[in-house]
């Protein structure tokens, strides 16, 4: 298809949302979940990371199956690629200028050091998280995507939530406006039935309408929004835990063949040793190596092109890898295993 502007992509689609600012409280939304049931409670398809290159005006991108790849349709494919068309035309997904002029404009600070931006928008049947780092050396743009349908699914037949009396008697709901319905008619006689109730679903809608029925008993309102009750807190924890150097950590290495053409090969789950074995007997022209950490948070850092092997040094940028002993003993040990003889690997960011 021919690119259009964003705001001809609107037009054409009525069903697509205004692209808007994401609240640092929806933050969660732009990292990966670590928690697999959680994962797929989302409906994640994937995630799309994303570089301007050395000169800031490529676009280098590698897709990240979530789920085993099972939500990753032709509809998919397409809702994809018009939105990605979309973002490139006009908007932050240009070039590393356009993004940050875009970022700049439009606010939407996801990060405390206000060097990550998250932008929403939802089609008829998909949601797309858009994390933009405007930042030479970064990966400048992370795009995740969420199923809808698979979301409204993992609620069906599911206890919504379930109330309990002192007499041992107990109830579950299937419907949130039930449930909602009985919490308002029961709770104001708690002190005599030992009413309790116990919300069970992850919908951020019902679980803040809990919280606001709870507090106006008490004469308080709530002062959460509903974009704080998101599904993807654990995610943030867990990349806070990546950076923690008093926590057990696990690393899962990686190597990439011919990035971003149909001959693409992903070799995952490796040891370190492994995974240099297969870069080095690969005879590609492009190539890299890299590592993801706990599950969450993953950087390359050896890269060959045209002949040109570079050591990137992103890892010194990002918090869960610049002061890990791992990657560090790792970096020694490629710039050993991988070092021509008698000549450097060249150094630099993405």
């Amino acid at each position: 298809m021919s690119n259009k502007t964003i705001a001809e992509f609107l037009e054409h689609h009525k069903q697509f949302s205004h692209f808007r600012p994401a609240s640092r409280e929806e933050a969660g939304l732009f990292y990966s979940e670590p928690d697999q049931a959680l994962d797929e409670a989302l409906g994640t398809v994937g995630h799309l990371r994303m570089d301007f290159g050395s000169g800031g005006k490529e676009f280098f991108h590698t897709w990240w199956p979530h789920n085993e790849d099972q939500f990753n349709t032709g509809e998919f494919k397409d809702d994809l690629q018009e939105v990605v068309d979309a973002l490139r035309a006009d908007g932050p997904l240009k070039d590393l200028t356009a993004m940050s002029a875009y970022c700049h404009r439009n606010g939407g600070a996801i990060t405390q050091d206000g060097r990550s931006y998250g932008y929403i928008a939802e089609t008829k049947h998909y949601r797309y998280c858009l994390r933009c780092t405007p930042s030479p050396g970064d990966y400048q743009g992370y795009l995740y995507c969420y199923d809808l349908r698979q979301q409204q699914m993992s609620h069906q037949n599911k206890p919504i939530g379930r109330v309990t009396f002192a007499s041992g008697e107990q109830m579950e709901y299937l419907d949130g406006e039930t449930y909602l319905a009985a919490i308002r008619e029961e709770l104001p006689y708690m002190a005599t039935t030992g009413f309790r109730c116990e919300t069970l679903t992850d919908d951020p809608a019902i679980r803040k309408a809990v919280d606001d029925i709870l507090l106006d008993c008490a004469g308080e309102a709530n002062p959460r929004r509903e974009c704080s009750y998101g599904l993807t807190e654990k995610g943030m924890k867990a990349l806070r835990d990546a950076a923690d150097p008093s926590l057990p950590h696990s690393y899962s290495w990686f190597v990439i063949t011919d990035c971003n053409t149909q001959e693409e090969q992903f070799h995952r789950n490796l040891t370190l040793s492994d995974a240099i074995r297969i870069y080095s007997s690969s005879d590609r022209p492009e190539k890299r190596i890299g590592v993801t950490k706990d599950g969450i948070a993953t950087v390359d850092l050896v890269h060959t092109q045209d002949g040109e092997q570079r050591l990137f040094e992103d890892y010194q940028k990002m918090n869960s890898f610049q002061n890990d002993p791992e990657i560090l003993a790792a970096v020694d040990c490629l710039r050993q295993e991988l070092e021509p003889p008698n000549q450097g690997m060249n150094m630099g960011g993405m």
